[in-house]
């Protein structure tokens, strides 16, 4: 069709020129030999960048010089003015697309051919947006092609409004203000921040692109998405829109199909938003196209809306001073619970980090939106939120949560109420790294207004700390899940090949059967092969353990026990933070040994810091000489000039004296020397790393303590 239309209309110029009728212009004016354009007024100028795009002239310079029928090999911009518009233009085609002409004065005379390009944000055009008229300023970018060896023009669907009078494709104005933020919920990025962020990120295909990790936006709502608040009227429950710092259409940012508070899905009729409400978004971001800076769909929400959370909380949602060990006497507040997650790491449903069992005292400050138990107690527990005072304020999230006792709820024999004291004993997580909460089924309600499952009130029930004991004083003692012994002996009567650990243990003054042996407290069953082929323990042993006493069918038993130390030891969760043997602070791991370990806890490792890694990406982000703005990780080797990612761990520097004394922003000179850690060994960027790190020696210098280890399990929610 094209084809026959420049043949029909080199037929007509031939005709008009024979008969010497009125002069009628063509889309542009035909170049010289000498590949100047008769006629041009305008002095080919512009380096074809979003900064500095071509002017027409120079657009139709540069596609001349291509073969016939080539297309540039990558987007250029043109800044023209419109000077005639194709019948139809955008309002009658179906296909969403215009086509139209530009030229440097708007006159019809050297003009280029805008075929079939998109709307601002390279999106279809739409009968609700602006149309565009002649005499319109307007930035073209895409793919140019020399059509024919005839006609410069922008290859069909491959181009799209940039700017149009001065709008941008985020819909923002020339001015995008002054990048400010961190990307952090204490200091959020500001749009031109968020811009920022992203200017350097990779964008190849839909299915092949760079994102941030979850960071934090901030700003007023300037416009909601064309097709209204919710996505495809609801369909998917995102919302698309704009925002802007001061609420203007001026340096926007674009909010792309985003979620609800709490990471939830829209609501007709129930959730909404609009413009001018001030907003902070939490989640992904990516340079769509190469230049359309947004936030990735379905990767991000909001996480306050008017200064409310989707805990409630108003002015920020702040939770107050983190406090707290997380123990039973001294259990972390809604704040401390809080902070000690926020460097856990989220990767799916059925991969992500966890803190062992731990402690959190709060008041009920709401009961989730299915009533007390979920599901309709189905599944027999309460998902709610507590805060230090029982307000919205600081809330802390607790997510299917058992009885007293660690038991099932019962409708109508169990209840709790928006005012209740409670403390929280068990597993905490950072749900999809922006969520801290408890782990569905494993915590529950340790006390209930002072009333433990044993009936004790007022804090006069047990302290929960550790009594060491031998095996005759145990087997004294009250049965009591609360109370917690410690008890040393040998191992007898522990059959081949037992997956559990069953078997006595027999002191001097008695004996007392264990009933399952853990690598730490809360860790996993079913795995005491493994802890008996890391640590040697068969039958004749000598370790100490510690558990609470139980009642079997007149059977005392040692319950809930977990490994303190074999023969020295140190074991999975106890209370020895120096091991002997390998990974102890006198043999510490080297970086190729804790590589092959793979896992362990509570363990050193020596290597030299060669550099972090920057992004998502460990063998893309590994950086060895020029290294980026990266705070919260490093590389460590065997040898200081070590350069292959195979051979080198990562390094996760939690924040603290850790961070600020071994980072390389400020610290530079680290790099390159021999440092000694104590954390834990496991996975990090997919590869064996070091974690949860609270001591460090490095030239000559102490860093953090040597105990107090937090324990971490992959677990599924």
């Amino acid at each position: 069709m094209k084809k026959t239309i420049y043949s029909l209309l080199t037929m007509a110029l031939a005709v008009f020129a024979f008969t010497s009728c009125e002069d009628v212009p063509a889309p542009f004016d035909f170049p010289s030999k000498g590949g100047e354009v008769p006629g041009a007024t305008v002095e080919p100028a512009g380096s074809g960048t979003v900064a500095d795009p071509y002017n027409v002239a120079a657009a139709i310079k540069y596609t001349q010089s291509l073969e016939p029928g080539a297309e540039s090999p990558s987007n250029i911009y043109i800044k023209g003015i419109i000077s005639s518009i194709k019948d139809d233009g955008y309002t009658l085609d179906n296909y969403g697309n215009g086509t139209f002409w530009i030229s440097d004065d708007g006159s019809n005379k050297n003009q280029f051919y805008i075929y079939r390009a998109l709307y601002l944000n390279n999106k279809k055009y739409t009968s609700n947006d602006k149309q565009i008229e002649v005499g319109d300023t307007v930035i073209i970018c895409g793919i140019v092609t020399n059509y024919q060896g005839q006609t410069p023009e922008t290859a069909q669907n491959k181009a799209y409004l940039y700017a149009l009078n001065g709008v941008t494709s985020s819909g923002g104005g020339s001015s995008t203000g002054e990048a400010k933020g961190s990307g952090t919920v204490d200091d959020p990025y500001n749009p031109a921040g968020a811009a920022d962020a992203v200017k350097n990120l990779k964008w190849t295909s839909n299915d092949d692109y760079e994102t941030t990790g979850d960071v934090y936006v901030k700003g007023k709502i300037s416009r909601i998405a064309d097709k209204g608040t919710f996505t495809e009227g609801g369909t998917y429950g995102n919302a698309s829109f704009y925002i802007s710092e001061d609420g203007t259409q001026n340096g926007e940012f674009y909010c792309f199909r985003i979620l609800y508070l709490g990471n939830k899905k829209f609501e007709s009729g129930k959730t909404d938003i609009k413009v001018g409400d001030e907003v902070i978004i939490c989640g992904q971001l990516m340079n769509y196209r190469g230049n359309t800076p947004e936030t990735v769909a379905g990767k991000a929400y909001l996480y306050s809306l008017n200064g409310k959370t989707e805990g409630g909380g108003g002015g920020g949602g702040t939770g107050g001073d983190a406090k707290g060990s997380g123990t039973l006497s001294d259990p972390y507040n809604p704040a401390g619970a809080a902070d000690a997650v926020k460097d856990l790491t989220w990767t799916s449903n059925d991969n992500y980090q966890t803190t062992g069992d731990v402690y959190v005292k709060g008041k009920i400050s709401r009961i989730a939106d299915k009533g007390t138990f979920t599901e309709g107690g189905t599944y027999g527990n309460a998902s709610f939120y507590i805060s230090e005072d029982g307000t919205q304020n600081g809330e802390f999230y607790c997510f299917r949560i058992l009885y007293l006792g660690n038991k099932k709820f019962e409708s109508g024999k169990t209840d709790i109420k928006v005012g209740d004291e409670v403390i929280i004993c068990g597993q905490l997580m950072n749900y999809r790294g922006n969520t801290p909460e408890t782990v569905a089924g494993k915590a529950y309600l340790y006390s209930l207004n002072g009333k433990t499952d044993g009936g004790g009130g007022g804090g006069g029930g047990e302290t929960g700390e550790v009594k060491a004991v031998t095996i005759a004083d145990f087997n004294a003692a009250a049965v009591s899940n609360d109370v917690w012994y410690k008890l040393s002996g040998t191992v007898k009567n522990l059959k081949d090949g037992d997956e559990y650990g069953n078997f006595d243990l027999e002191d001097a003054t008695g004996s007392v059967y264990v009933y399952g042996l853990l690598s730490e407290k809360g860790g996993e069953k079913k795995k005491f092969q493994e802890l008996a082929a890391a640590k040697g323990i068969k039958n004749g042993t000598k370790i100490t353990i510690i558990g609470n006493r139980g009642d079997y069918n007149g059977k005392i038993e040692v319950l809930n026990a977990y490994l303190v130390s074999v023969d020295g030891q140190g074991g999975g969760g106890g209370d020895d933070p120096n091991p002997t043997g390998k990974g102890s602070y006198s043999d510490p791991y080297s970086v190729s040994a804790a590589i092959a370990a793979g896992s362990g806890s509570g363990v050193y490792v020596k290597g030299y810091i060669v550099g972090c890694v920057s992004g998502q990406a460990y063998d893309s982000g590994a950086t060895f000489n020029a290294l980026p703005d990266v705070v919260t990780n490093l590389l460590i080797a065997e040898s200081s000039t070590e350069n292959d990612p195979s051979k080198c761990m990562p390094v996760q520097l939690p924040s603290g004296d850790v961070r600020k004394g071994l980072n390389l922003v400020d610290n530079p000179s680290n790099l390159g020397k021999e440092v000694l850690l104590y954390g834990n060994i496991e996975a990090y960027f997919r590869v064996p790393g070091v974690k949860s790190v609270t001591y460090a020696e490095i030239d000559g210098k102490t860093i953090g303590t040597k105990s107090n280890v937090r324990r971490k399990a992959i677990r599924k929610r």
